[in-house]
């Protein structure tokens, strides 16, 4: 006669399934954000080998990061109207495998010929967190379309240093707030590889950006009165000089979230170009926050960037902030007191005002 499990020993056996399951589901879920995550580098590594191989055919000039997706063709507001350039990121119509970029070769950007497989510009955990995050880069110079879908189309922004013009400039002497000498502004172009004077093992040339911007204020879609503050200015936020008509509630100014496929992150003189006093977060853009969040807040992971020589490294929180924006709890930046832009700047001359004022 077969003797049947007792309750206990049914019990025990139960209980030794949940505690693998306990065990193992963390453990699969990171294997599966680590595997994420090597797709995500993968593709920026790629990135940055595919800039090397544009400037190598163009006699080693940068392609303008403002149109490597889209040519300016596409931007003019007269044949395009139809196309808002604030919304071109989650355009599934302008998508980069799409049926108008292959008929119409004038809206092609310049890395377009390039890329061979299209989704080499996305990153699985960005597109999610973006489209999560929606269309929030709410500013002045943005007009959005509530009636094209969020479906991001890339998530991987170029420095905005290449292909232009950089400014240089010294301390104002004896102001320790770091304020430039005007006099002493000088116009350096970074056009060409050639003209990057740091070292490309410490200049990014492509990162991963947030659709919203990261900031103790933070407006996400004030329309549907949602907000997602953090505990340190990162990017965006709102600006003092710009009010709304009511004299009331501030204009949002959204700046650091994604929007042309062009990272600008900026001197902190310029920030406070537009400023009236010192403390509004108001600060250019940030590299993304998304990579494995703490407790599901978006605003407390990390990214990744490709540097100039093709390399991929992690950037934090902590390695963003500024000097100026340094908060208790977080370690200091690795990159010094410049933050992020210390990633950004191509100059062995410092960013105006110096790296001590940022």
């Amino acid at each position: 006669m077969r003797k049947a499990f007792t309750l206990i020993e049914l019990l025990v056996v139960i209980a030794l399934i949940s505690l693998l399951m306990a065990i193992s589901v963390p453990v699969l879920r990171r294997a599966r954000q680590q595997g994420d995550e090597t797709v995500c580098k993968s593709h920026l590594r790629q990135l940055a080998l595919i800039l090397k191989t544009y400037t190598g055919d163009h006699d080693n000039l940068f392609p303008d990061p403002r149109f490597i997706y889209h040519s300016a063709e596409s931007f003019d507001p007269e044949k395009w109207r139809e196309f808002p350039r604030c919304c071109r990121w989650h355009d599934a119509r302008m998508g980069l495998d799409g049926d108008l970029l292959r008929d119409r070769p004038e809206l092609r950007g310049a890395l377009w010929p390039y890329l061979g497989k299209k989704d080499i510009v996305l990153c699985k955990v960005g597109k999610h967190a973006n489209e999560l995050g929606g269309c929030n880069n709410l500013c002045p110079h943005c007009a959005h379309d509530p009636r094209i879908p969020v479906e991001a189309q890339y998530t991987y922004s170029m420095n905005a240093y290449f292909g232009h013009f950089v400014a240089t400039g010294r301390s104002q002497a004896g102001d320790p707030s770091g304020g430039v000498d005007r006099r002493t502004i000088r116009n350096t172009a970074v056009q060409r590889e050639t003209q990057v004077s740091r070292s490309p093992s410490d200049v990014f040339a492509f990162g991963e950006e947030n659709s919203w911007a990261v900031n103790t204020f933070n407006w996400r879609c004030p329309r549907r009165g949602q907000r997602w503050a953090a505990q340190y200015d990162l990017s965006g936020g709102v600006c003092p000089p710009l009010w709304g008509r009511s004299g009331e509630l501030p204009v949002t100014w959204e700046q650091g979230t994604l929007r042309l496929p062009a990272c600008h992150i900026v001197p902190t003189y310029l920030i406070h170009k537009y400023q009236q006093v010192d403390d509004a977060p108001c600060l250019g853009e940030a590299f993304a926050t998304y990579h494995c969040p703490r407790d599901g807040d978006l605003n407390t992971g990390y990214s990744f960037v490709s540097m100039l020589d093709g390399h991929v490294r992690k950037v934090t929180v902590a390695d963003q902030l500024r000097q100026s924006r340094r908060v208790p709890g977080l370690e200091d930046s690795k990159f010094g007191p410049g933050g992020n832009l210390a990633l950004a700047w191509p100059l062995d001359i410092p960013p105006p005002g110096g790296w001590e004022h940022q």
